[in-house]
C-alpha cells in the first residue's frame, strides 16, 4: 500500500506540473465560458445550448487530456528508465501500474474541479447564484467517463508503442460516441443479425450513459438508482480495463 501510494503522489505531481495541464485548465474553462456567450444565440433555447455546448467541452477537453496523459505516464517512464529502477525496488508491476493510475484520476479529478469553479463564474456572472445540484451530478458523470478513458489508454499503453496506443485510444474514444447514436438510427429492414451486434456493442461500450444533460435542460434529476447503476457501469469499465492492462503489462517486455 505504502508503494501504491508513493507511485501515485510522484504521477500526480509530474502531471500537475505538466505542460499539457495549465492549457487545458485554461482552455476548458474558455471553452465553458464560450457556452455561456453562444447560449444568447437562441433566447428560448437559452439553457439547451448552454448545457449543450458546456457539457461536449466539458467531456472533450478533459477525454482528450486523459487520453494523452495515460499514454503520456508509460511512454515517459519507459524513455527516462525511470520504468526499470522503480520496478528493481520491491514493488509489483501490477501495484506501479495501478498507482500511474490513481496518481492520474487525482490529476482529471483537480482539473474536473477547476472545470467546475469556471462553470460556477458563468452562473454568477449571469446572476443565476450558485450551482444546483443536477449541474454537480451532470459534470461528476461526464468526469466518470474521463477516468475510463484513462483506463482505456493505460490498457493501450501497457500493450502497445505510444504512437499505437494513442492511435487506438483515440478509436475507442470514438466508438464509445457513436454506438449509440448508430443503434438509434438503424433502418427497420436491418438485419436482425446487425442489429443484435450493434445492440450488445452499444451495451457494452457506451460514453452517452455518461451525459445527463438532457436532464439538467428539462430541470430534472436522476433517479438515485440510474445515477448508481450509471456509476456503476463506469466502475466496471475501468475494473475491466485496468485489470487486462495489470495482465498483459506483467507479461510483456518493460523495455520492448
Amino acid at each position: 500500500m505504502r508503494a501504491l501510494v508513493a507511485v501515485s503522489m510522484e504521477t500526480f505531481l509530474r502531471l500537475r506540473r505538466d505542460r499539457i495541464f495549465l492549457p487545458a485548465a485554461l482552455v476548458g474553462c474558455g471553452l465553458l465560458i464560450m457556452s455561456g456567450l453562444a447560449s444568447y444565440w437562441g433566447v428560448e433555447e437559452f439553457f439547451k445550448i448552454l448545457y449543450d455546448l458546456g457539457s461536449f467541452a466539458w467531456l472533450m477537453t478533459g477525454a482528450t487530456v486523459a487520453i494523452f496523459w495515460g499514454n503520456k505516464i508509460i511512454a515517459d517512464s519507459r524513455q527516462e528508465g525511470s520504468l526499470e529502477v522503480q520496478l528493481a525496488s520491491p514493488i509489483s508491476r501490477s501495484t506501479w501500474l495501478l498507482g500511474k493510475f490513481v496518481g492520474l484520476t487525482a490529476a482529471l479529478v483537480l482539473l474536473s474541479l477547476i472545470f467546475l469553479a469556471g462553470w460556477q463564474s458563468i452562473y454568477l456572472g449571469y446572476g443565476m447564484g450558485w450551482l444546483p445540484m443536477r449541474d454537480i451530478v451532470l459534470f461528476s458523470l461526464l468526469s466518470v467517463s474521463w477516468v475510463v478513458m484513462a483506463a482505456v489508454s493505460i490498457f493501450f499503453a501497457s500493450l502497445a508503442s505510444g504512437a499505437v496506443a494513442l492511435f487506438c485510444s483515440i478509436w475507442m474514444f470514438v466508438a464509445g460516441l457513436i454506438t449509440a447514436p448508430i443503434l438509434q438510427t438503424l433502418s427497420p429492414e436491418t438485419p436482425a443479425a446487425t442489429r443484435q451486434a450493434v445492440e450488445v456493442l452499444a451495451g457494452l461500450w457506451n460514453l452517452h450513459l455518461f451525459d445527463a444533460s438532457q436532464y439538467t435542460i428539462d430541470k430534472q434529476v436522476l433517479s438515485q438508482m440510474e445515477l448508481i447503476s450509471r456509476l456503476g457501469y463506469g466502475a466496471m469499465l475501468v475494473g475491466v480495463f485496468m485489470s487486462l492492462s495489470c495482465f498483459f503489462f506483467n507479461r510483456r517486455d518493460i523495455v520492448g
